[in-house]
């Protein structure tokens, strides 16, 4: 007889790992985006670059370095670094776009969202003007007595080397 009251006593415990085991098994794995097409919106707070569209692919740099996205992509979340997002439309137009720093979402949806801190065509560069702000920047960084001057001017110098990285091999 107390062999099975203690028997009894467990049965809360077991229809509580039931049910646990239950809610897990309908919980969503995390996989691929469901979506065929890959729609991608990228703006920054001066101009929309993208709102909404089809494309094929867009590569963008990233802290963890630059890499494709194609439809199916798994949801991401990351931090642009300066560089360009080279964005394939189709097969006959990529568009690059230099952005300065943002954020990337990858959505279960299939949509690609890039908020850019500041952006631009890679065609509206200016060389001679990057090359000059950048000297500037370089001087400043070297001049700077505190910390935190010479990394601010030290992230102003690296955008500059990446605008000019994207600008000539545009």
């Amino acid at each position: 007889m107390a062999n099975l009251i203690r028997r009894s006593a467990r049965i809360p415990s077991l229809v509580g790992q039931c049910s646990r085991v239950s809610t897990l098994h309908h919980q969503q794995k995390r996989g691929y985006a469901d979506a065929v097409n890959l729609t991608f919106t990228m703006a920054s707070p001066n101009k929309v670059f993208f709102k909404d569209e089809v494309i094929k692919q867009v590569n963008v740099p990233t802290i963890n370095g630059v890499f494709g996205i194609l439809p199916q992509h798994v949801p991401t979340l990351a931090v642009l670094q300066p560089g360009v997002v080279s964005v394939v439309v189709n097969d006959s137009e990529t568009k690059n776009i230099f952005a300065s720093s943002g954020s990337l979402t990858v959505n279960p949806d299939g949509s690609v969202h890039i908020l850019a801190e500041e952006a631009c065509d890679v065609a509206d560069l200016d060389v001679s003007e990057a090359r000059e702000a950048m000297s500037k920047a370089q001087h400043a960084r070297d001049a700077a007595v505190e910390a935190v001057d010479k990394a601010e001017f030290q992230i102003e110098v690296d955008a500059y080397e990446a605008i000019l990285k994207s600008v000539e091999t545009k």
